[in-house]
């Protein structure tokens, strides 16, 4: 299976397809979607703010999102893997930053929206699309994570919620 056709399975949250990729390609394809991830937030965030940097640093601004990114993605995987090692004992950290690094294209058409939410420029079509993109989000990667450590659905939602609850007491801490 090729590249396209994994991320049009994924799309469709069928995972299955990405266990066909090989096993080396899964780090770049990690890095090329959080790195993306990270350009489209920090583009968004800087097209948004260009009023107020008066053509100065929208690069460094933009470039800035990749960290963001990393830092986020990093964090993610490190709640979901506590609470699934807590579960099934078995899961391993590398396994975790992987799948959900790999599941960060889903977070593309988010990453535009909460940028938008963050810098106050919201309206309810935002928070609308927000949601919407996020929950979609979320479905795609709980497939990835449930396909990846071969979960239950009551040790998934159980891990999945209990994430959900720390991830977001954080992005509230942050916002």
């Amino acid at each position: 299976m090729n590249y396209p056709a994994a991320m049009l399975r994924l799309f469709k949250l069928d995972p299955s397809g990405i266990t066909q990729l090989p096993v080396n390609h899964l780090p770049w394809i990690c890095i090329c979607h959080v790195s993306v991830l990270g350009l489209i937030y920090g583009g968004t965030a800087a097209w948004i703010s260009r009023d107020l940097l008066l053509d100065q640093g929208m690069l460094r601004i933009a470039l800035a999102g990749i960290p963001v990114a990393f830092l986020m993605h990093a964090g993610a995987a490190l709640f979901f893997w506590v609470f699934l090692k807590a579960l099934s004992g078995n899961a391993a950290f590398l396994t975790a930053y992987f799948t959900i690094g790999v599941a960060a294209i889903s977070l593309w058409p988010l990453a535009p929206f909460l940028a938008m939410l963050q810098t106050q420029a919201s309206g309810p079509m935002i928070v609308t699309a927000a949601v919407i993109t996020g929950l979609y989000a979320l479905a795609v990667n709980a497939k990835m994570i449930q396909n990846a450590f071969d979960l239950s659905t009551v040790r998934m939602v159980l891990s999945l919620s209990a994430a959900i609850v720390y991830i977001g007491c954080f992005l509230y801490l942050w916002m």
